[in-house]
């Protein structure tokens, strides 16, 4: 268990590196200070243990390393385990660990800057077709189906959307992030991760209207929904799909 956890811990060091380039349009660089564009020392390289000691800091402008790169290495090792201990080490665990860090690649620029990119979308989608041959709880034929299930209904709602709303509503990115959760829930599991996704997303936009946090003009970033139906979906969609249908 504990090269589980490590491994979510580097691959969160990663992902956030990723998190932050790949929206600005630049290869990965070497973790730096984002306020004077000093490299950061070999210890914060890791910003768990950082601020497990007391280093998070920089030594040049003493800018804090911002809270998202220790929670998404925390995440990670958490959601790590969690697989693990539910999947034992197999190809079923290898699979979904890594769409799951697609998941938190796709959340960290989603909320930071509303964008969900095609560097990243496009190629997790082949990697679900992928494993599709390798995990039990899909089919490639079902996993193709709920594709183009997840695509064709986020494409009518991002046009209903843009149209009752005006552009910005739903955005390709969501598109395409609703066909990569189709292609790893499958066929008709997909339907369930997006009526959990729309129960999410209504629940908070109705929260944050309600508190005056958000009104209707401001834009609220809708993959993170995505996002939490997909993967409660991916974990046990079997079971939910089942009360789901038994309630139909």
């Amino acid at each position: 268990m504990g090269w589980v956890l490590l491994a979510g811990i580097l691959v969160g060091a990663v992902i956030n590196r990723l998190g932050t380039d790949l929206p600005a349009r630049r290869l990965p660089q070497r973790p730096h200070c984002p306020y004077c564009g000093r490299r950061r020392p070999l210890y914060q390289w890791i910003a768990l243990l950082a601020f497990l000691t007391r280093q998070q800091h920089c030594p040049s402008c003493d800018a804090p390393i911002p809270l998202r790169y220790p929670l998404v290495e925390l995440g990670l090792a958490f959601l790590y385990g969690f697989l693990y201990q539910r999947y034992g080490f197999t190809s079923q665990f290898f699979f979904l660990a890594l769409y799951t860090t697609v998941f938190m690649l796709i959340a960290i620029t989603d909320l930071e800057r509303r964008l969900i990119l095609n560097v990243v979308t496009l190629p997790a989608m082949a990697l679900a077709i992928v494993g599709s041959f390798f995990t039990d709880h899909v089919t490639w034929k079902s996993a193709l189906l709920g594709g183009v299930v997840g695509y064709i209904f986020f494409m009518a709602a991002a046009l209903l959307g843009n149209w009752l709303v005006g552009p910005g509503a739903l955005g390709g990115g969501d598109v395409k992030l609703a066909a990569f959760i189709g292609l790893v829930t499958g066929f008709p599991n997909v339907i369930v991760a997006l009526l959990l996704a729309i129960l999410a997303g209504g629940v908070t936009s109705l929260f944050l209207l309600l508190s005056r946090l958000r009104s209707l003009r401001d834009p609220v970033p809708y993959g993170p929904f995505l996002i939490i139906g997909g993967w409660i979906t991916m974990v046990w969609g079997a079971e939910l799909a089942r009360w789901f249908f038994r309630l139909g």
